[in-house]
């Protein structure tokens, strides 16, 4: 049977149920040929009408195949960076690059021609040539970047020790993506970073960096139904805290990503966390932002100890077993809006 498809036939001059038919075609596409089987709206009258859902189709076929053709995906291109522990805007620099274009790529809003491309693979390849690219581009850095970049780009067992930890937290993270537990989004270790990064730029003490994470995953998932990063939450004693929260900032600290500060009051030992690289807004939506920056605001000037008994007046958190993940179905009564 033939789909069919309403849409408006400028040749008969009004809507038609147009037929949806498959056919053999050949696209040139960041200079690589490729012969696909596309499908297009076709009205009785023969006119060939355009149609934005199967023109994406066709896109991702061709992005689909080119990635497969010169082997690099784009979650290859985010791991390639990762690796060597450097930020968008140092990664840029190394390469010649502009920062906009590494966040265009790792977001996937733009695919790398042919040369960056052929860069990105090498690198992948062999990583160790990363050292060439910087020594052509090192007099773009201070001499403190410079101090900093060097020691990032040593290969050795730490860099190794920062990967396995990284992966173990992909693993804890990914068995809860896409349900309840999780606010049934896909895991995103890039968006729970940089939603980090966002709340710690001018430092932010432990507890109260758990709740503003936790309410603003939880807000999304109240207002949009679905939450930020899919990262799930479990019930401490001094209130909601990810999974694994021990194992994500040391993570986080082992690869340069957050500092960690101590301070001992003879009573009382208070954590302290301060972001050392940029946040990166691109990889939220602005519905995503608003609900941060309202976090943000509303937790401003209160205390760790506020944020932990605001949050307990939270029915996720009073009708959760200890130690248990907290459902993200609690967020319809959350006491923010």
């Amino acid at each position: 049977m033939v789909a069919t498809k309403s849409s408006y036939c400028h040749n008969c001059n009004g809507e038609v149920e147009a037929q949806v038919i498959p056919r053999s075609a050949t696209y040139t596409f960041k200079g690589e040929t490729f012969n696909i089987e596309e499908r297009v709206l076709v009205c009785s009258c023969g006119e060939e009408i355009p149609d934005e859902t199967l023109d994406s189709e066709v896109m991702k076929t061709l992005k689909k195949m080119y990635e497969e053709r010169v082997g690099l995906s784009l979650n290859d291109i985010k791991e390639i960076r990762k690796h060597y522990g450097l930020s968008m805007e140092k990664f840029a620099k190394v390469l010649g690059w502009s920062k906009a274009t590494i966040a265009r790529y790792e977001t996937g809003k733009y695919i790398p021609d042919s040369s960056h491309m052929s860069i990105l693979k090498k690198l992948k390849e062999r990583p160790e040539i990363i050292d060439d690219y910087y020594k052509l581009n090192k007099h773009k850095f201070s001499e403190k970047d410079q101090e900093k970049i060097e020691k990032q780009l040593e290969f050795s067992d730490h860099h190794t020790v920062e990967r396995n930890l990284t992966e173990a937290l992909m693993v804890n993270y990914k068995l809860y993506e896409k349900t309840e537990d999780s606010g049934y989004a896909p895991f995103s270790l890039d968006k729970l970073i940089n939603m980090i990064l966002f709340f710690t730029q001018s430092g932010i003490q432990k507890t109260l960096l758990m709740k503003t994470l936790f309410y603003s995953d939880f807000l999304s998932f109240k207002r949009n139904l679905v939450s930020i990063t899919g990262t799930p939450y479990v019930k401490f004693p001094y209130g909601p805290v990810p999974k694994d929260y021990d194992l994500l900032l040391s993570t986080l600290e082992k690869n340069g990503v957050i500092d960690t500060n101590y301070d001992y009051d003879g009573e009382f030992t208070t954590i302290t966390l301060a972001a050392k690289e940029e946040f990166e807004p691109t990889f939220f939506d602005e519905d995503e932002i608003e609900v941060m920056e309202k976090i943000k605001e509303f937790f401003q000037d209160k205390t760790s100890r506020f944020a932990s008994e605001f949050s307990h007046e939270e029915a996720g958190w009073k009708y959760t077993d200890e130690r248990d993940i907290i459902s993200y179905e609690y967020a319809e009564a959350l006491q923010l809006d």
